[in-house]
């Protein structure tokens, strides 16, 4: 395979919008059309000598030398696209986003911000839409006579820190009319409903006067549930959007139910840049601290710790305003109140007048009758039974839109008939209480017109946390030969669920939350619960699989954001699987730890250490209640507590849970998991200062490795290796080693091992060869590490730049990266090992001692503010004046840091 070009390069990604709908209508078909699609692109990439770097699903990523050649080979593309004959006349289309930089090269393939920048470019298109980056606007202004650019001004993009500004391509051929971009804090990314709201242009502007003429900070809008809070909220939002350039972003947060997740939400939601080894409340101060923004913040009441959230949130951005919703007020000093009431019900009528009884209550009920039923109209016939039934349903737009969508069978007084017998006499209209009991009393009405196929819908789609694909529904919802598009149509149709669409174009299914627990408690009560829930967890676990393996990689951000739309069903699936007690039966249990595998990789390099252990601990629980339980099990739920307990420092607690690991893999005579564990384990010794017993069972690990021909596991343990050389003062054996270590891993086709080998031999190069060579490879490979986004690989990289500028007598620069690493550390909760500190401190000692404890102190504290991309730039870009001190290095060693017991693994 031909080497991969380097230098300024144009990338491109495209993916087809709505995919999984497609797949839905075209059925066997979409097959072919998926073949066609992908036999087009390809050819006319080639064409315009376009790099494929990688195809998943219906998706491309593709480099190109030329920005002119890119630009045409995307309008070539999408105009081959629109004149081919699809099946059925369903026509493909087709976004696509171009940008152009200088990507860092890595294995076979590419890495970095400007891949991540491509992405989100696509990410933001329409289908039938090509949207450029300015740099790739300026360089292919002049591809071809036809070919123009319209100016779509700054856009803010996620993990983006700064807005980009985009442009949209414009040729003979291709659509001109696309909707916004779907790019952060437009109207593109607030909820959008089918119908406008109905009876609330008072509430619109009183709050929209509040938040704009009065400079108020907080609003909360409070009520009962089935208000119409959200509706309200939404409908200020697009109503300021259009009147003054605020950045105003959506937050939902039902599915949190403590601070962190609330943070975690927030973060997701403004775009804060991904940095894992920074926790979301510092991750979102920072990011809002100099923006002006008005976040919506939906659902607040289940958060006991929402109050505080939103206190310290205004307190760290003073240009961020927030509009909540919430069932009670958050009692802060700055809060202002904002009741929402229900509908307005006209008062008992005296004679027909059908226009003076147009509160929002009635036209409300008499807008979504005639969805259902075109010809209903308000009559002096039928006016006073829909007022009497608005006033029986209080007036709350819920109730009133469950019971007008069944207007379709129901005449007005039908419908008066049946709920005044749901209801019965628990009504007392008026009272707060008693519209709780309306709300909930005509949702049990509406689930008992439902027919069993419906009502078998409802109740699985409670075992949601959010909103969610098509595809889920198949897998979880639908039984065998079901489509599921028709399963919810007609849950849609009578307003118990609503199709949303989703980041990526596609439609997704929604119950709002009220209905969200009335369908979880059916499914309770329901001879299915187990069974749904083990689909779910299923899908919990396919889904986590495939987002694990695409980790690495120009991918990553799309994994990323594939797990935090997933994150909250996971958590639900494995807290069911991992339930203790005897309830757990072994499918269940097994799926739940099978699901913890994947989940390692993320909670591992992403810095959610204690959550990851908190599992293992669960499952631990749940293995040792059952006598038949599966010990290689056992094996890996130690295995996984240990490793995660290692990487914060808590050898102890990790050595026990490896020794017991180690010890059950040998008596059942596995010997890939004992390789795997003695590799663990001699990672534990080592950082707990026991460099022979590490150097034992690391060199049994790559023995075991040997034995059964797993390339993979020798290569980690021989990466454990050049520690043991290093701390044994074994210099230049260690660089033969982590050389050996970089071919190993290059012959796997592993990225992420190639990275920590390469880093793995700065210390090496440092001690045997001086601190010239050393900082060569770590200006060489520092970059390209820190883009894989392993916070511990990345705090390593610092330590290591510390090291050497230490040892080239750059004291100053030394105490900026050092700052940095021990800050986010302890943000982290990753603590340096002890036979790491020790060696850093030989190297950093002289270094200090030169260059005085003010100075000193002052430069550390600079490195604190930094995060770790910045740093690592500093530590790469600096030329300067060397006063070596490498004279100690004979005698002294820094090494880069076993990777957390396992190598490189979990």
């Amino acid at each position: 395979m031909p080497s991969l070009p380097g230098g300024t390069l144009t990338l491109l990604f495209s993916d087809i919008e709505g995919s999984t709908s497609m797949l839905q209508r075209l059925g066997a078909r979409w097959g072919e059309a998926l073949t066609a699609h992908r036999e087009i692109l390809r050819a006319t990439f080639a064409e315009h000598d376009g790099r494929e770097m990688g195809t998943e699903g219906d998706s491309f990523f593709v480099v190109f030398t030329s920005a002119q050649h890119a630009v045409l080979a995307a309008v070539q593309g999408q105009r081959r696209l629109l004149e081919h004959r699809w099946p059925d006349d369903s026509p493909l289309r087709v976004r696509m986003g171009l940008h152009t930089g200088e990507p860092e090269r890595h294995g076979e393939g590419y890495i970095g911000i400007d891949v991540h920048q491509a992405a989100r470019i696509a990410a933001t298109a329409s289908g039938g839409q090509v949207v450029l980056s300015a740099a790739t606007q300026a360089l292919a202004a002049n591809a071809a006579e036809d070919i123009t650019t319209r100016d779509l001004g700054l856009h803010r993009l996620k993990d983006l820190p700064e807005p980009v500004h985009l442009y949209e391509l414009s040729a003979p051929g291709l659509p001109g009319d696309h909707p916004p971009l779907r790019s952060l804090g437009t109207q593109a990314n607030l909820p959008a409903y089918a119908n406008e709201i109905i009876g609330r242009e008072r509430e619109v502007d009183d709050v929209t006067g509040l938040l704009e003429d009065t400079r108020a900070r907080l609003v909360t809008l409070t009520g009962t549930g089935g208000t119409g809070k959200t509706r309200l909220a939404v409908a200020v939002a697009r109503d300021l959007q259009d009147r003054f350039p605020h950045e105003i972003i959506f937050v939902p947060l039902h599915t949190a139910d403590r601070a962190a997740l609330m943070w975690s939400g927030i973060s997701e939601a403004v775009g804060a840049p991904v940095d894992a080894e920074v926790l979301p409340h510092e991750r979102v101060s920072r990011f809002l601290a100099e923006r002006t923004a008005l976040l919506v913040l939906d659902n607040l009441e289940q958060i006991p710790e929402a109050a505080q959230v939103v206190a310290d949130l205004l307190a760290a951005a003073p240009g961020v305003s927030v509009l909540a919703t919430s069932r009670r007020p958050l009692h802060l000093v700055d809060e202002h109140l904002y009741p929402v009431a229900v509908l307005e019900v006209p008062t008992p009528i005296s004679g027909n007048d059908v226009d003076s009884a147009r509160t929002g209550a009635v036209e409300l009920f008499e807008q979504r009758a005639r969805m259902v039923r075109p010809s209903f109209r308000l009559t002096p016939d039928n006016l006073d039974t829909v007022v009497t039934l608005c006033r029986r349903l209080d007036g709350l737009p819920l109730a009133i839109e469950l019971a007008a969508a069944r207007s379709q069978l129901l005449s007005p007084r039908a419908l008066l008939a049946r709920i005044d017998d749901r209801l019965g006499d628990r009504l007392t209209a008026g009272h707060r209480s008693s519209r709780q009991q309306t709300l909930a009393a005509t949702i049990a009405w509406s689930w008992d017109l439902l027919d069993d196929d419906s009502q078998r819908a409802l109740r699985r789609l409670g075992v949601f946390a959010g909103r969610v694909g098509l595809d889920a529904v198949q897998v979880v919802v639908a039984d065998e030969g079901e489509d599921p598009l028709d399963l919810v149509a007609h849950l849609v149709d009578v307003s118990l669920a609503e199709i949303v669409e989703g980041p990526d174009g596609e439609p997704m299914v929604l119950l709002l939350e009220t209905i969200r627990r009335f369908a979880r408690d059916r499914l309770g009560d329901s001879g299915e619960r187990d069974e749904v829930r083990l689909r779910h967890a299923r899908w919990c676990l396919h889904v986590a699989t495939g987002i694990s393996a695409l980790l690495t990689g120009p991918r990553q951000m799309t994994a990323l954001d594939r797990m935090e739309a997933v994150e909250e069903d996971i958590r639900s699936a494995l807290g069911w699987c991992l339930a203790p007690g005897r309830v757990t039966t072994p499918e269940r249990r097994d799926v739940g730890l099978a699901l913890l595998e994947p989940m390692d990789a993320y909670w591992y390099r992403f810095g959610y250490i204690a959550e990851g252990r908190g599992w293992h601990d669960r499952a631990l629980v749940v293995l040792e209640q059952d006598d038949d339980a599966d010990p290689g099990r056992l094996v890996d739920a130690l295995h996984g507590k240990g490793i995660l307990a290692v990487q914060q420092n808590d050898l102890s607690t990790g050595s026990q849970a490896l020794e017991r690991a180690l010890e059950l893999a040998h008596r059942i005579g596995d010997r890939f998991r004992e390789s795997r564990e003695s590799n663990s384990l001699g990672v534990a010794r080592r950082e707990a200062g026991d460099t022979e017993g590490a150097r034992e069972l690391i060199l049994r690990s790559a023995a075991l490795a040997r034995e059964i021909g797993d390339t993979h596991r020798e290569a980690i343990a021989l990466s454990n290796v050049v520690q043991i050389h290093l701390d044994s003062g074994e210099y230049a054996d260690a660089v033969v080693a982590a050389r050996r270590a970089v071919e190993a891993d290059r012959a796997l086709g592993d990225p992420w091992g190639v990275a920590i080998n390469q880093c793995n031999l700065i210390p090496a190069l440092l001690n045997a060869e001086g601190p010239e060579a050393a900082r060569e490879q770590f200006v060489a490979v520092a970059h390209e590490a820190v883009a894989l986004g392993d916070v511990e690989l990345s705090l390593d990289v610092l330590d290591s730049g510390a090291s050497v500028w230490a040892a080239l007598g750059e004291g100053a620069l030394a105490a900026t990266l050092l700052g940095a690493s021990d800050r986010q550390r302890e943000v982290a909760g990753i603590p340096r090992a002890e036979p790491d500190q020790r060696h850093l401190d030989r190297f950093v000692a002289p270094a200090r001692e030169a260059l005085g404890p003010v100075e000193w102190d002052r430069a550390h504290a600079r490195g604190a503010t930094l995060g770790i991309e910045d740093a690592v730039a500093r530590g790469v870009a600096h030329t300067g004046g060397f006063r070596s001190f490498a004279g100690r290095s004979d005698r002294s060693s820094i090494t880069f840091g076993s990777r957390p017991v396992d190598g490189r693994s979990s």
